[in-house]
């Protein structure tokens, strides 16, 4: 523990901190430092001292700073406190604990995301994200959101590819009229997360702690955060059952 502590507490500096991620991008000089960072000369040799004592950077012979390994490894793991810590409050009543630990450990792909509080807009969002649709839409969802049915049968008829996982004791909301979606539909017992994505956008809404989705939602804003979301879907996608709710009827499906 004491070891985890010094490192903690050299991560702890903000100024520290910020000198670890200039030297992730590239090895730098002690006076390029100062300047990139507006510090003064003393002041930055003094963090480089604490972070080469700490085993976190090495000065080489022609005088550059660079990570050495234990460095770089501390700093792959910083983006997922950095998005807890972003969104501090939404964690306070939201959880990852539903999430298989693999992707609980790589949260931090989602760090970029922007946070998206109104309930209307995220499934404006959704919707405008099935009518942009190109190439797929997958969505892993607690419910049908009726407004969404009729861009799905358009979009599977301009040829887009379409998932859909839902949980199998679904029941259809009041006004379900059900549109002919292609075969790849599964069911799953209990739907700990949100999906909704596509090949350009997506969104993903996690659980209360007592297990509700209020779907607020994380929007996606880059590659990294993109794929993470796309590989959490294939998770459960491979692990759901072929079919429909048992509730809904089987007709319109082909």
């Amino acid at each position: 523990m004491e070891k985890l502590s010094n490192l903690l507490f050299e991560l702890s500096n903000e100024d520290r901190l910020r000198i670890l991620l200039e030297l992730e991008e590239k090895a730098m000089r002690l006076t390029h430092l100062s300047d990139k960072l507006n510090l003064i000369v003393q002041e930055t040799a003094r963090h480089l001292m604490r972070l080469s004592n700490a085993k976190l950077i090495k000065r080489s012979v022609n005088g550059l700073y660079h990570l050495t390994p234990y460095g770089e490894h501390s700093i792959i793991l910083l983006p997922g406190f950095e998005f807890l810590s972003k969104n501090r409050e939404y964690f306070t009543t939201h959880t990852l604990s539903r999430l298989p630990l693999e992707f609980v450990i790589k949260i931090g792909d989602l760090k970029k995301c922007t946070f998206e509080d109104d309930v209307m807009k995220a499934f404006h969002n959704l919707e405008n994200m099935i009518q942009n649709a190109q190439k797929y839409v997958w969505l892993l969802t607690n419910q049908v959101l009726i407004s969404t049915q009729p861009l799905l049968e358009k979009a599977v008829k301009r040829g887009v590819k379409f998932r859909l996982i839902l949980p199998e004791n679904l029941t259809p909301p009041q006004g379900f009229k059900p549109t002919p979606v292609p075969k790849l539909i599964r069911t799953t017992k209990k739907v700990n997360v949100t999906i909704a994505i596509s090949e350009k956008r997506g969104g993903v809404s996690f659980p209360t702690s007592e297990g509700k989705i209020d779907y607020w939602a994380f929007l996606l804003a880059d590659e990294r955060s993109h794929k993470g979301c796309r590989d959490l879907f294939l998770h459960y996608w491979e692990r759901a059952k072929p079919g429909i709710p048992k509730a809904f009827p089987a007709t319109p499906y082909f």
